[in-house]
């Protein structure tokens, strides 16, 4: 009988040695190096995941800035960048006050990477060059230079409208239009317009009162 006893004695202390090492193991295997790295790497993948809106976001706003919808390669006679030729007078006309409005242009900055206007006062004897974000509508530069010449207002609509000259410049060159611009220039007014094929520029420019067309590669 005390045999038997010893050996059930004896049974029930290994069961609860096996009992704890059991609970030790699990312990453990909670701070293994494994597991507290497994964490981390979850973490890292959440964080993947929430950079990258992020970056979607930076892009956006680059694009914002270089002509959200109007890409450095546009094609003027086909797209239209947000701010519109009038609006860009308005703003310029609201920064500088009153003056006369000599020159509007258009074109690609490379060095903003946007699109811009330059619109062009005459005040008094300051002449004034205000560049414009052609998407944003916001003023860029303002420059300002006294002058001795006599500057007449350009008019977009007469005699001449930017479609009617765009179509006689057109009869005489093709291509994808970089650039625009109409201005008072040695007492005439006239649109001039740049248009690229395949890498070669050609110059275009329309009298606005004779209708007359000359080219310029």
């Amino acid at each position: 009988m005390s045999t038997v006893a010893g050996l059930a004695a004896l049974t029930l202390g290994l069961a609860g040695c096996g009992g704890s090492d059991s609970g030790n193991g699990a312990d453990e295997a909670q701070n293994s190096p494994a597991a507290s790295e497994s964490a981390p790497a979850g973490t890292a993948e959440g964080d993947d995941q929430s950079e990258d809106p992020g970056e979607d976001e930076a892009k956006e706003s680059t694009q914002d800035s270089s002509g959200k919808g109007l890409s450095a390669d546009a094609d003027l006679s086909k797209e239209s960048p947000t701010i519109s030729a009038e609006d860009a007078i308005r703003t310029a006309e609201k920064e500088v006050g009153n003056g006369i409005v000599h020159g509007i242009e258009l074109d690609w900055d490379d060095r903003d990477q946007a699109w811009q206007y330059e619109v062009s006062i005459l005040n008094g004897n300051t002449d004034h060059d205000i560049e414009i974000d052609a998407e944003t509508g916001k003023i860029v530069e303002h420059e300002q230079d006294s002058t001795e010449d006599e500057e007449k207002a350009i008019d977009l609509n007469d005699p001449m409208t930017f479609d009617e000259a765009l179509k006689l410049a057109q009869e005489k060159a093709d291509g994808k239009l970089i650039g625009w611009k109409l201005e008072y220039d040695d007492k005439v007014k006239e649109f001039q317009f740049d248009f690229d094929k395949d890498g070669e520029e050609t110059e275009v420019t329309v009298d606005t009162d004779t209708k007359r067309v000359s080219v310029d590669d």
